[in-house]
């Protein structure tokens, strides 16, 4: 195996010499070592014998011997050669047969071996240095099509001109006019409407605008009733379902576990309302790309950046996480190449793509853009929360600018006063820290506790848990306790705790007490307040009284230094006799080592007044004792006594109370992702094996597009979101104009939409591809521009009727000689029949729902795991686009029109025709209940004239209206009569029948049992028809 790798790595020796390796320098002199020059001595070898497998046309083993920096790079397996370094690389090597195991490039029969003399001048050239100058450089080119710039042409001269309604007629006319074919004729103004609403918006159109359309006598009603479709905020749903599948979005994790997302909602939510709002693409690239690292970054732009969440992510046993990262890269890489650059990239993670011009080591390059993002969720409510949420707010202040108010006024007009009495009465308020007696001191575990001098408590002994200290004391009265944690150098970084680091975690501080002298037992007492000289970020001191276990107080990064902390009770505790109280300092700490505090200090106090880390300050007492005071002794005075004044601390209660009030932002979270401070080195994954690495490779594009170049001191991930939308690029334009014509047409302009490479398509219409991709950009990246471009054209314009001569000139409709007929996807055939029933949901947004679904189905997944509980009210009728997505049990009626999997890119879906289709129209629930509101939709909304067979035609043409967006035609109008007065007369002698079909929805006045039953019975034979999912 391990000659196997390195033939495939390195085979691309000689098969004949030159003989300009013996040539000498001329002035070389007696005694000097010859001076091997690469342009006279070495690239001639390698022009004649390298680079027929190693140079612009092929690289096995992702070698290539014509480009200097390629060359020094080596190929999948390592470094070919390295300057300077004979010993170093493995060309010498295979070139000498110096390693029995690895071999002797050439292979045997494939070419004859260097000489001694040609070895002897490649090992002078490496030793001195490998110098290859500039000059002799090859660069790294290609000719395919695809990678050359945007070229713009004007558009071709066409004899039928009066056929053209813009630019892209021409090109596609132009096309027609030299095979002798000619375009087909304009379609209906109803099958206009539907085609546009169902490209557009995924939904028909309803009765009242096909009317008000096909009666609209503008000349310009056609662009009108475009541009309504385009402000319609289902747009947005549409094309963005259309992204979700480049995407793979999904609402779980899957594999085994397959648990579910309950933020993935947030990224579908972004898109929509991203492409309703014309999100130039540009922006909306960069946003997904790398919206976390913009400056200052929106939460609009991190939950875009959600985009890279959704991989499938592994939750089960044994999971190793590492190689879970990997896969997420890999498949980010993946999908950023075939999104936006159109390329099979991922071909090239196990070794160099064996036909674009991208190696092994290039695709890693590519990968580390995306290997150094951590994955993070953000707080992201809705622009209906935060609106919401900005009313609340609004309210609030109000109130609380009111209160601010008479506080103020307190302060300025009564609390001077107050201060004044209180300095000629009440100011012996004062007290101190007095130490605590303790009774009994111990640990849960092993700890021994040493009593010093200073009476502070040195702990000693076990130290392998995690600890709980428990003091007990006995003192007249209590209000609260102060801890000192002191240094000491008996312990790790002189403590104060007893960590590696010198740090403790104090979890959680209890204090339990009862009247002294009894056997009552002992009563929790509730800390009100906790304040501390220093607390370590997310370590506050306040985090010790809560009930959160896993959190506390800490002191890192002041490590070596004394800390105070004060637990103040709720009120002073007193009782007769005395009170009798444990403190219990639990250090719970499970992320690490123990972090049990090392040397500490108690003190006590029952002043009933706020305590402060050092008893009343001494200013204080300084500024009391002072006859005559200055301004800053004034202030100080009056600030301590704000923290006893009664009537001002109420103030301030209420204040605080109505704050607790405030109205809080929505927590609703999107998954999102952070950079790392410091980048992961990525390396060469050799054979795709993440467990095999190779050399390390820097951050950096493809060698065979326009450079990627750094923002800053060194590449980044957002360096190639810039790069991906720069004009220099040639591919994303091309892509994703390609994509959109491909939704219209059935096929893009290359057949290809996922591989822009040269085992791709060839475009069908080249001129015209680049025309709309500089179009594209000049119009700000704008697609509703592009669509509003597209849709005006006569060739969008066409009829898709099929014609007979053009089956074996043109069978796949290359050159659009006609429309594009076809079956609507999966989620819109639903959407159709909600639409036409009346039942559809008009909400756009929000989290996923559960429609009802064989209950048989959730069963499959992972222990029953994918709890499928049917959504109620509205939900239950929203659109495909929001249906929960559990990857492996995906909604059955989804996946029997070919939706995706979710999980890889999907630039195409895949179409079948199966007989599982009619059935799951005919029998499934959904399509059932549609059936029976769009009967009674039709009986309520045309009204009854008391004239029978009129009633029958408008009804009948009313409901040709609402779901084939036409009128019906005479023979259609017969047929569809005939089969109402059929069932009617069934219905009619056979009442259980008839409720059978209607359903539990409540009886329509306008009609009567029978009647209602058959309109339904109507009803289904039109939702079943190919018309009514097909797009014409």
């Amino acid at each position: 195996m391990k000659r196997l790798l390195v033939l495939f790595s390195f085979y691309f020796w000689v098969l004949s010499a030159c003989p300009l390796w013996a040539q000498q320098e001329k002035d070389t002199q007696p005694g000097e070592e010859q001076k091997i020059d690469f342009v006279r001595n070495i690239q001639p070898i390698l022009r004649a014998s390298c680079y027929s497998c190693h140079g612009k046309d092929a690289q096995e083993g992702g070698l290539r011997l014509d480009n200097r920096a390629r060359a020094f790079a080596g190929g999948d397996n390592g470094k070919a050669f390295v300057a300077g370094n004979v010993q170093a690389g493995l060309l010498l090597t295979l070139i000498k047969d110096a390693d029995e195991d690895l071999g002797r490039m050439p292979p045997e029969g494939e070419g004859t071996p260097l000489t001694e003399e040609q070895i002897g001048l490649i090992q002078k050239w490496i030793a001195q240095g490998a110098e290859w100058p500039d000059t002799a450089d090859i660069a790294i080119t290609s000719d395919h099509w695809a990678f050359q710039p945007l070229t713009k042409s004007e558009p071709p001269k066409v004899k039928a001109e009066d056929w053209i309604k813009n630019p892209i007629d021409q090109f596609v006319l132009a096309r027609l006019e030299s095979e002798g074919i000619t375009p087909s004729g304009l379609a209906s103004r109803s099958t206009l409407i539907r085609r546009v609403y169902l490209d557009l918006l995924g939904l028909l159109p309803t009765a009242a605008e096909v009317e008000e359309f096909l009666n609209d006598q503008r000349i310009d009603a056609y662009q009108h009733m475009v541009n309504r479709a385009l402000k319609s905020p289902h747009y947005g749903e549409r094309w963005g379902r259309h992204w979700l599948d480049l995407a793979r979005y999904a609402d779980s994790d899957g594999y085994e576990k397959d648990r579910s997302r309950p933020h993935a909602w947030r990224y579908r939510d972004w898109v929509i309302n991203s492409l309703n709002a014309d999100l130039p693409f540009d922006q909306f690239t960069v946003a997904q790309i790398a919206g976390d690292m913009l400056p200052e970054a929106s939460v609009a732009q991190r939950v875009a950046s959600g985009f890279h969440r959704n991989t499938l992510h592994n939750t089960e046993g044994g999971t190793d996480r590492e190689e879970d990262r990997v896969k997420k890269t890999v498949d980010r890489t993946n999908t950023y190449s075939a999104i936006w650059l159109g390329l099979t990239v991922g071909c090239a993670q196990c070794h160099s793509h064996k036909y674009d011009p991208i190696s092994h080591r290039e695709y890693y390059q590519l990968y580390s853009f995306f290997n150094s993002m951590n994955e993070q969720d953000v707080v992201a409510p809705t622009v209906s929360e935060t609106a919401a949420y900005d009313a609340q707010l609004a309210a609030y202040n109000v109130d609380h600018e009111r209160m601010l108010s008479i506080r103020k006024k307190y302060e300025a007009e009564q609390l001077p006063a107050a201060l004044e009495k209180w300095i000629n009465v009440d100011a012996n308020l004062i007290y101190e820290w007095r130490p605590l007696a303790t009774t009994s001191l111990s640990g849960r575990y092993k700890s021994t506790f040493k009593n010093l001098e200073d009476g502070s408590v040195l702990v000693e002994g076990e130290n392998i848990r995690s600890e709980i200290y428990t003091i007990t004391s006995i003192v007249e009265s209590l209000s609260g306790v102060r801890l000192e944690v002191l240094p000491d150098e008996s312990l790790p970084k002189k403590g104060p705790g007893r960590a590696e680091n010198g740090n403790f975690v104090l979890t959680n501080v209890q204090i339990l007490a009862r009247q002294a002298g009894t056997e009552n037992g002992f009563v929790p007492v509730k800390i009100s307040r906790a304040i501390a000289d220093f607390s370590q970020t997310n370590w506050e001191v306040a985090k010790a009284i809560n009930e959160i276990a896993e959190d506390g107080w800490a002191i890192s990064p002041e490590i070596g230094k004394a800390h105070v902390a004060v637990f103040q009770l709720d009120q002073v505790l007193s009782y007769e006799g005395g009170v009798e109280f444990k403190l219990v300092l639990d250090q719970k700490y499970e992320t690490g080592g123990t972090h049990n505090l090392g040397r500490f200090r108690l003190t006590y106090s029952d002043f009933n007044g706020v305590l402060s880390l050092e008893g009343t300050p001494g200013n204080v007492l300084e500024a009391i004792a002072t006859e005559v005071r200055n301004e800053d002794q004034k202030k100080v005075l009056l600030d301590y006594f704000k923290s006893v004044d009664k009537p001002y601390k109420q103030l301030v209660r209420e204040e605080k109370e109505h704050e607790s009030k405030a109205p809080v932002m929505p927590g609703t979270k999107a998954q999102s992702v952070v950079e790392l401070g410091t980048p992961r080195q990525a390396n060469i994954h050799l054979r795709g094996n993440f467990l095999t690495k190779g050399e390390a490779v820097v951050t950096d594009g493809l060698d065979v597009l326009p450079e990627v170049t750094a923002g800053g001191d060194k590449l980044t991930r957002l360096d190639l979101a810039k790069w991906t939308v720069a004009e220099e690029n040639p591919l994303t334009a091309r892509v994703t104009i390609n994509r959109v014509w491909q939704r219209y047409f059935g096929r893009g302009i290359v057949a290809t939409s996922d591989d822009f490479g040269t085992q791709g398509a060839e475009p069908t219409h080249p001129g015209l591809l680049d025309w709309l991709a500089i179009e594209f950009r000049a119009n700000n990246w704008s697609l509703k521009e592009l669509h509003r471009l597209i849709l005006n054209s006569a060739v969008y314009q066409q009829r898709s009727a099929h014609r007979a001569e053009l089956a074996e000139v043109d069978p796949d409709n290359e050159l659009l000689a006609r429309q594009y007929r076809s079956r609507v996807e999966a989620e819109i055939i639903r959407d159709l029949a909600l639409d036409a029933s009346g039942l559809m949901a008009e909400k756009i947004g929000g989290p996923s729902v559960r429609p009802p679904q064989p209950a048989e189905y959730s069963a499959l997944t992972y222990a029953n795991s994918a709890k499928w509980q049917t959504s109620e009210g509205e939900n239950r009728y929203r659109r495909g686009l929001y249906t929960f997505f559990q990857r492996t049990s995906p909604y059955p009626m989804l996946m029997t029109f070919d939706a995706p999997d979710s999980n890889v890119c999907i630039a195409r879906r895949p179409r079948s025709n199966t007989p599982l289709q009619a059935l799951t129209l005919w029998n499934d629930v959904v399509f059932t209940e549609c059936a029976q509101h769009l009967g009674r939709r039709v009986v309520q909304e045309v009204a009854s004239t008391g004239k029978a067979e009129q009633d029958i035609s408008k009804r009948v043409y009313h409901a040709f209206l609402t779901c084939l967006s036409r009128r019906p035609t005479r023979p259609e109008m017969a047929t569809v009569t005939a089969f109402y007065r059929s069932q009617l007369e069934r219905m009619s002698q056979d009442e259980q029948a008839a409720r059978s079909i209607l359903g539990e929805a409540p009886m329509p006045e306008a009609a009567g049992l029978a009647e209602t039953a058959s309109w339904v019975a109507v009803a289904r034979a039109l939702l079943n028809t190919d018309e009514f999912i097909t797009k014409e």
